[in-house]
């Protein structure tokens, strides 16, 4: 197959115009907002408390969305929600949660432990690697 040669136009000659485009303009905290209402995933490598860091042996998914007015992280393994009024509030209430239930099931003796309890203590258990 054959093509036709090219025409050539001089495009700086007010004879031979073109129309330029522009991009449209962006609205990035628009975007962000509308990002956060379908939700986002991020990974969790540690926690903290005042005293004590702690490391993950794997990555802890957070899902993050907005609601109205409000952030919320979750992770759906460990079942726990954090909500506050940034992105930033809401995963320290996860972590804060994380911890506690972290500490709990590290307690909980495991002939006392039933039902989604027995599958959460296991989890916890390989979970965390202390530091200090």
């Amino acid at each position: 197959m054959t093509y036709a040669p090219r025409e050539t136009v001089n495009a700086f000659t007010p004879t031979f115009q073109f129309p330029v485009g522009t991009a449209q303009e962006r609205e990035p905290a628009k975007e962000f907002q509308r990002a956060f209402m379908y939700g986002q995933s991020a990974p969790l490598w540690a926690l903290s408390t005042k005293t004590k860091r702690y490391k993950v042996s794997r990555p802890i998914k957070v899902h993050i969305y907005a609601e109205g007015n409000l952030f919320f992280a979750e992770n759906e393994t460990l079942v726990v929600v954090g909500a506050g009024n940034s992105v930033s509030e809401a995963m320290e209430e996860l972590s804060q949660h994380i911890i506690h239930f972290y500490q709990y099931y590290k307690k909980l003796s495991t002939d006392k432990a039933t039902g989604d309890a027995v599958r959460l203590k296991k989890i916890y258990e390989t979970l965390f690697l202390e530091s200090k």
